[in-house]
């Protein structure tokens, strides 16, 4: 699923960033319509605000989107190889600049931000390790191991923001505030001031209950017009 922002004809303006979306785990049984789907099960991240005309104007103005659909009956993209996916993120940057018509929008390839949520984050985070990405926003990160100190040091400089809320039912929150100390560790204190952000809730912002209380920070996140800008800032 393709979003691109609104230009002013004639414009001159360089290319937009691009955020490449990664959503959790899902049955997947539809087709990537589902993605913009405001009632779906992947409701509330950044394409189904864009197609209902909710979007925050910071993402609706300022990034292209691009959200690939895991496929029918795949639950994840995590179950997916990871050269897999870097190969569709270069097939992107390969095809945009056709103006649209080969259905690649236009960004510019040096600025791809990355925003997962849940196995969707897990794997962003892998990705970031890669050097192709410029940050991240990560949402109900769930590994529950320490990361190895090579995929640190390739994530040290690295913009990211993290969400989680601690009645996470699903990932524990203590996945997320290992990760943010060890991406704190990795950088400055001054780089990290800059670069690591973490938003953690007490509970879950969107009333979610049983077994996906607390399991809804994807939405949470996509909705605020501060991670927009914030990514912003660093293009």
């Amino acid at each position: 699923l393709v979003y691109v922002p609104p230009l002013e004809p004639g414009s001159q303006q360089p290319p937009p960033p691009l955020l490449l979306v990664l959503p959790g785990a899902a049955q997947n049984k539809g087709t990537a319509w589902d993605l913009a789907d405001i009632n779906g099960e992947h409701r509330g991240l950044p394409p189904s605000l864009l197609a209902a005309g909710m979007a925050p104007a910071s993402l609706a103005g300022q990034f292209a989107v691009v959200a690939p659909y895991p496929g029918q009956s795949v639950q994840s993209f995590y179950d997916e190889p990871r050269g897999k996916i870097l190969q569709f993120v270069q097939w992107l940057c390969d095809e945009s600049g056709g103006g649209g018509e080969n259905g690649v929008p236009t960004f510019d390839p040096k600025r791809i931000f990355l925003l997962g949520f849940s196995d969707g984050a897990t794997l962003s985070i892998e990705l970031l390790t890669t050097g192709r990405f410029r940050g991240g926003i990560v949402a109900a990160y769930g590994f529950t191991g320490t990361l190895p100190q090579l995929a640190l040091d390739r994530l040290k400089g690295k913009p990211i923001w993290v969400f989680h809320s601690a009645d996470d039912a699903i990932f524990p929150v203590r996945c997320s505030d290992r990760l943010v100390e060890s991406l704190r560790k990795v950088n400055s204190e001054s780089e990290a001031t800059k670069l690591i952000r973490y938003t953690r809730f007490d509970k879950d912002q969107e009333g979610f209950t049983g077994r996906v209380r607390g399991h809804s920070t994807g939405i949470t996140a996509s909705r605020r017009t501060d991670i927009y800008d914030w990514m912003m800032s660093f293009v």
